[in-house]
């Protein structure tokens, strides 16, 4: 889910469930698609699922259409998929973002001091269901596909058939997991991933520190670095494709360049590597003072990181760190990585000739950030 869009009074149980949202009335074909009006206009009799915030349109179908009538509703793109849950509206995918993902469950096997999605224990099984319908509706032109959670392979076989649906609907599209990785020491598990996805299965594993102690306590469970190791190995046994993220805190920051070694020596395979700024939400929030520090602050070591990497050919990048906030050496490594609805930019930034190549910062980081930015004058 990317946000709730609004609430009503106004409640029709059989326009609930997943939709596609389609302006044109000879764009619905059947109830996989909801009509999203604002003018009061003849509706054709064969569509029976509406959403308006007109009233007049309201007033003359509501007895005889299931319609959802909102008196202010911000403006939902067309082709967008949404979920309609008794008397809310919430938005599932965005064509036009520069990032999509779908969420497989809150529940985690970890506990991250800066986790920006906190783990719940709430049992969250209608979310496979959620997410096999929107993969039927979704663009089959899409390029990339994000999955995440919570721990999304604790899904198991579930996590299985969703994948497998993901490769039927979308057979050109690559599926990119954010994951830690621990399910992964489970051969079986990874073979039969394999099996299904190969070549189109990309899995985004956190790894914090080259000290097992000091990873395990940033992630708040014990044995989970040599878990995610093995399955580092087990995903190169057959074949699917791996990135290593480190998300930069005050607990890893001065390690960094030896956790280049070790990937180096250790895990030399791996297909790419992520220094990551932090983002400001969920548990960051709670465990601020033990973990906030200023990119300025480890601008040296993220320098050092990233030619260690060149000097051993490692790929890497950087996300979610303003160009200014990088030594201007590496600054070519820095990607725009953040996702468009949650991307920010100060009003500083509008003086940086370099603003169109660069991330900018999380909604969340801009006051953390705010007073370091420095406009770059080419």
């Amino acid at each position: 889910m990317i946000k709730l869009f609004h609430t009503t009074n106004e409640f029709s149980s059989k326009i609930n469930g997943i939709r596609k949202v389609v302006y044109k009335q000879n764009e619905f074909i059947n109830n996989d698609t909801v009509l999203f009006s604002t003018v009061n206009e003849d509706i054709d009799e064969k569509i029976n699922l509406i959403i308006t915030t007109s009233t007049e349109l309201y007033n003359r179908y509501n007895k005889t259409k299931e319609i959802l009538y909102f008196t202010s509703l911000d403006e939902i793109e067309e082709y967008a998929i949404v979920k309609i849950d008794k008397n809310s509206i919430y938005l599932t995918f965005m064509p036009s973002s520069n990032a999509h993902t779908l969420f497989f469950t809150s529940n985690c096997n970890h506990y991250c001091l800066m986790c920006s999605e906190p783990p719940k224990t709430a049992n969250d099984d209608y979310l496979i269901e959620d997410n096999l319908k929107i993969i039927e509706l979704i663009d089959k032109s899409l390029p990339v596909l994000g999955i995440s959670g919570g721990e999304p392979t604790l899904l198991g076989n579930d996590f299985l058939k969703i994948i497998k649906k993901i490769r039927t609907e979308l057979p050109d599209t690559t599926i990119r997991v954010l994951t830690n990785g621990r399910a992964y020491s489970n051969e079986t598990f990874v073979k039969n991933i394999a099996e299904i996805a190969k070549g189109y299965f990309v899995s985004e594993i956190p790894l914090y520190n080259s000290d097992y102690a000091r990873h395990d306590y940033i992630v708040q469970s014990r044995n989970a670095f040599f878990e995610t190791i093995d399955g580092f190995y087990q995903c190169a046994k057959y074949g699917l494709a791996t990135e290593v993220r480190v998300v930069l805190t005050k607990q890893n920051y001065k390690n960094l360049p030896d956790l280049m070694y070790f990937i180096y020596k250790n895990i030399p395979f791996i297909d790419h590597i992520a220094l990551m700024g932090l983002e400001y939400i969920g548990f960051a929030l709670n465990n601020f003072d033990d973990i906030h520090i200023s990119p300025l602050e480890y601008k040296d070591e993220v320098h050092e990181a990233i030619m260690i990497c060149q000097n051993y050919s490692l790929p890497v990048s950087i996300y979610n760190l303003p160009l200014c906030l990088v030594h201007e050496e590496i600054r070519l490594y820095a990607k725009q990585s953040i996702s468009d609805w949650k991307n920010e930019f100060s009003d500083i930034c509008n003086e940086c000739d370099r603003k169109v190549d660069c991330s900018g910062m999380f909604s969340s980081t801009q006051t953390h950030f705010e007073s370091s930015l420095k406009p770059i004058s080419l």
